[in-house]
């Protein structure tokens, strides 16, 4: 991230890893994921989303999504092993709306962790915490 300020919204109601992935618990032990408002403020426009297929097996340390932006290509690792349900496949024709609705209707997956996924995330007042560390 670069020295100048940057504006940006915190949603309270859901875990982050430390590389700017929110995670909001869904139903039935699944769990939704998109990307931090704080990352995209940073990133600039998303020009491209590259999604897993459904049903997919990702393990911990494995290539989760990618997106490009305006500025440059992200590569998201998967923090723990899971199994992708559902991916927003709106993304692909419409990739702006994570820069438009971060927290809503620019979510990326909804995944079914294999493990408990609490370890690897952070509370809304932690990822806080470790933004002002960063």
């Amino acid at each position: 991230m670069d020295e100048e300020d940057i504006e940006f919204t915190i949603a309270h109601n859901r875990r982050y890893s430390n590389a700017h992935l929110w995670f909001q618990d869904v139903k039935d032990e699944r769990v939704m994921i998109g990307i931090s408002e704080y990352l995209l403020a940073d990133a600039g426009a998303v020009l491209r989303v590259n999604l897993p297929d459904q049903g997919q097996e990702i393990g911990e340390g494995d290539v989760l999504f990618s997106l490009r932006t305006e500025y440059e290509a992200l590569r998201f690792m998967c923090p723990f092993s899971l199994k992708v349900t559902e991916v927003n496949g709106e993304l692909e024709s419409t990739p702006e709306t994570i820069n438009d609705s971060p927290y809503d209707n620019g979510w990326v997956l909804i995944i079914e962790p294999h493990a408990d996924a609490d370890d690897a995330l952070l509370e809304a007042d932690e990822y806080i915490e470790f933004l002002h560390e960063a």
